[in-house]
């Protein structure tokens, strides 16, 4: 009788664990997909070459921004691609920021020039800019029209994202 007690409150404490998990994985999935149509939330951020980036000077392009971390298989995917779309990017007046979340300028440095990318990556070492955004998990790109709205969020860049951008 004891052990199915034990058995029974077991199964009732996981129940609750992944009704708890379901619900802020939803709530931020809602939050981040309420974004389209919104205005980007705007941010400054400094890059792994010592420069600072701020959203609002960007005001005129269309922008991509893409939330990874170092360690995500799912992210270092993408970056090939990312690199090979970057000439296309830039000939539709589209600015590409890769927004590293939450790990140091140091790891992040050391990540970029380890895989050779052809990009300076934007740090938001305390996540605040990713969870402006709604961003619960790696990779999420964000797009950005030309007059500042969100028009788009996802874990995968879409195939008509120039099309989305107005591009």
């Amino acid at each position: 009788m004891r052990l199915r007690m034990v058995r029974c409150f077991i199964f009732v404490w996981i129940l609750t664990v992944f009704s708890c998990v379901h619900n802020v994985s939803a709530s931020a999935s809602v939050r981040r997909t309420q974004l389209v149509g919104s205005i980007a939330p705007d941010f400054t951020l400094e890059t792994t070459a010592d420069t600072k980036v701020a959203l609002r000077d960007l005001h005129g392009h269309g922008v991509i921004l893409f939330f990874f971390t170092t360690w995500c298989p799912y992210c270092r995917e993408k970056l090939p691609l990312l690199a090979g779309e970057r000439r296309k990017m830039e000939e539709g007046k589209i600015k590409l920021l890769l927004v590293d979340a939450g790990e140091s300028k140091a790891k992040v440095k050391a990540f970029i020039e380890k895989q050779q990318l052809p990009f300076a990556v934007l740090l938001d070492s305390n996540t605040l800019v990713a969870e402006s955004y709604g961003v619960v998990g790696v990779p999420t790109f964000v797009l950005i029209s030309s007059d500042g709205d969100v028009v788009w969020t996802g874990n995968e860049l879409p195939g008509n994202y120039r099309k989305l951008l107005g591009r």
